[in-house]
This record gives structure tokens, sequence and C-alpha cells, in this order.
């Protein structure tokens, strides 16, 4: 039978509110989500836990230090509302070190283990999530953005509860038990509910391509195959074209950048047959558009162009309308001007993407 760890905070451990009105959760979503697949679950969630190692609670790191993965199948890690609420507050550089570091140790102990990264559910301990900032300033949406980002980069799937919201600040009276931030009993099983299909959903397509993986390639003769009749028959092997997110405005810059970063340096690094968590590089968030952010843009595409040239080289591509492109001729913006940093960072990204594809398009 399947076994998955569950490693989260007081709402993975059941906590619905704080008087009698709202005793835990029963039962607590992983308790639900291994009655509806069927598996074994053993829920090793603490209440005030979060991602980043900043102060003296058994946090994500120390967590990970404690167990032997090898002994699990799939493991389901759900923090992220501590790190934004209590003080010390982390900082979106300590939430993607954490992220980074423990996913290694958990990968090293088992290379097969399955992950999962549920995004939190939303605060409001400081207003509306729309625009609730903590008093280190970090936003709610920043330091989400952070989680979502990270687990993009490391190739974990990760449940984002704003894309189809059960919690909202006008519904949070009927929701939360406190009001703030512990859903209470009904909605925990709605949410273990929809956890356990999204997961099932990625098991069914694990299981797709490993059967994939069962096919003969040595028997693959520089993609013909011999049919009954003693002809020949192409196979082919699709990659799917990658497509870059569009910065629309200032609003999107920091978030749809990173996507845009994680995905190149994840392609370049699945053509060259390279391991993409090598890669210095973590995402990150900025509360203002600074000369921080700037830096940190040009230093990204620096490694972007690092990593590419190392692994593959020229990637020079001809458009249709005659222009060639590549991952090498992304430049990070000198302008001032926002219109002009975005229109600078779009080109870039959608001639890597051309480019990459082009690559995609020969495998």
């Amino acid at each position: 039978m399947t076994k998955m760890i569950v490693l989260g905070d007081s709402i993975m451990w059941g906590v619905t509110g704080f008087d009698s009105q709202h005793p835990r959760a029963n039962p607590t979503i992983p308790a639900h989500i291994g009655t509806l697949l069927g598996w074994t679950v053993d829920n090793q969630a603490i209440s005030g836990t979060r991602w980043a190692d900043v102060d003296n609670k058994d946090n994500f790191l120390e967590q990970v230090a404690k167990f032997n993965f090898a002994n699990y199948d799939v493991a389901l890690m759900g923090y992220g509302i501590n790190d934004f609420d209590d003080a010390p507050h982390s900082s979106p550089t300590q939430i993607t070190y954490a992220m980074n570091k423990g996913i290694a140790k958990i990968k090293s102990d088992n290379p097969n283990i399955h992950l999962y990264i549920e995004l939190p559910t939303p605060s409001f301990v400081y207003g509306s999530n729309d625009g609730a900032v903590n008093p280190s300033g970090y936003s709610q949406k920043q330091i989400y953005d952070t989680i979502k980002s990270e687990a993009q980069l490391l190739e974990v799937p990760a449940y984002d509860w704003r894309d189809n919201p059960l919690i909202t600040y006008d519904n949070r009276a009927q929701t939360l038990g406190d009001g703030q931030i512990h859903p209470v009993n009904a909605v925990q099983q709605t949410m273990a509910e929809r956890l356990a299909n999204w997961i099932e959903s990625h098991e069914q397509s694990t299981a797709s391509n490993a059967d994939n993986d069962l096919i003969d390639w040595s028997s693959l003769d520089q993609g013909q195959t011999t049919n009954s009749e003693g002809g020949s028959t192409a196979q082919t092997v699709t990659y799917t074209p990658i497509e870059v997110a569009t910065i629309n405005g200032p609003d999107s810059l920091n978030q749809a950048f990173n996507s845009n970063a994680a995905l190149i340096i994840n392609t370049i690094c699945k053509i060259a047959s390279e391991d993409a968590s090598a890669v210095s590089w973590h995402a990150q968030t900025f509360a203002t558009l600074g000369r921080e952010l700037r830096n940190y843009i040009a230093d990204t595409i620096a490694t972007i162009k690092q990593v590419s040239g190392q692994t593959l080289g020229t990637t020079n591509t001809e458009t249709s309308t005659g222009e060639t492109v590549s991952v090498e001729a992304m430049e990070a913006p000198t302008s001032l001007m926002i219109g002009d940093v975005i229109t600078t960072l779009n080109n870039d990204f959608k001639g890597a993407e051309t480019a990459l594809n082009a690559i995609l398009a020969t495998l």
C-alpha cells in the first residue's frame, strides 16, 4: 500500500479554531486524503511551524532531518501561513533556501518519492489577502508567490487555492473557525477532497509516463520500426513546446519574470539532460520595483545565459521573418522606464522560447 508522510502546520494538523465549538478536524485533511486514495498516512504536521528556519520550532528543515524518506512513497508539504503571519517573519530568500535544502535531502533519501506542495490558504490577520502586508513589509501575495515559484523551479507540483478559492474575505466568518486563519471542519473536508483529486491526477500521469518508459528503445532504428509486412513506420517522440508568460504591466512583472526564468532554466537543463536543481538560481520577490529587483533581473539573465552556454552552446534560430534569436541574445534592460523594461524582458523571453522550441522540435 502507498505510504504518504505529511509535513505541515496547524491546518494540516487539524486546528479549526480556538474554542470548544471548534475541536480538531475529524478526520484531518491528511487522514481524509488517505481514506479517499486508499493510502496509509503518517501525519507529522505541527502547529505553528513554517518553511523557513527562523525560530526555535520544528520547522521544515528540522522535520526533514528526523525522517528517512526511503520509508515513504509520497510526501505532501503544507507550510507558509506562519511564514507570513508570525514574527520573526520569513523573507522570500529564507523560504526558498529552506525549500531547496529540505527537498534536496528528501530526494537524496529517496530519488523515486513523489512530492507535492499545498500552498497556504488565505490569512486575514493583517486584513484582506488582496493587499495584506505584514509588519516586516512582505505581502501575502509575495510570500505565496515565492513558494509557488520555488516549487516550479524544483519541479514539485503545487496546489494554489487562489486559482479556485474556498475561503474569501467575504465568507471568512463562515469558513474560518477563528475568522482569520483556520478553516472549519466542513471546509477542511472539502480541502482534502480537492487535494486528493489533484494528487490522484498527478499519480495517474506519472504512471502513464512510467508505462512509456517500458518501450524497448533499442529496437528502434533511427526512428524507424519494421511493420509486419516488412515496411517501416516512423516512431516519433513529441516534445511539448514551451510558452512563456507575457509581462502585462508592473504588477505582474516580478511573478511573470520568475515563472519565465524557471521555465527557461528547466527547459535548457531538460534538453541537455542536466539536473536543474544544481543551478544556483532561486526565485525572489520584491515589494517594490527598485534597484534590488533590477539587480536580480540582471543576475538572473546572466545565469540563464551561462547555463545555456555551458550546456547547449549556441541556440541561434532564424524566425519566419528572418530575424535571428537565441538564449544567448538575452540582455538585461538598461532603461529606467518601466515600459521599456517590460518590452525588453518580453522580447528576451520570447526569443529564448522560439530558440528552445526549435531545439525541442528536433529531439
